[in-house]
């Protein structure tokens, strides 16, 4: 079996969905078109969503560091992922989103 593509996922300031390509809506079990306009923390799992809003804070300030997380994928399980989300910001430094990339990982 070949090793799928990295995962892109784009959202925007408040966290919802610009864009997903294949291989992201792959990793988190959903079509495309489910995950344009939803937000991000949807597929968070409850416990994680404290930690993940302080990841999406620490983007919005400019932080560029890799990070690993536990993705919700839409059937409920879970998936691990090594994310570098870049944050986006406009010429003014008013925070745009985040691009990441998340790659499937094998360990917790």
């Amino acid at each position: 079996m070949t090793k799928p593509s990295d995962g892109i996922w784009i959202i925007d300031s408040d966290g919802s969905t610009l864009y997903a390509n294949a291989a992201m809506s792959e990793i988190l079990g959903a079509e495309p078109t489910e995950l344009l306009g939803k937000t991000s923390f949807t597929y968070v799992f409850p416990e994680d969503l404290d930690a993940a809003r302080h990841l999406f804070e620490s983007k919005q300030r400019g932080d560029v560091k890799p990070f690993h997380f536990r993705l919700r994928r839409k059937d409920g399980s879970a998936i691990w992922v090594d994310v570098q989300g870049t944050p986006m910001h406009n010429v003014a430094g008013e925070f745009l989103g985040i691009v990441g990339t998340f790659r499937v990982s094998d360990n917790p």
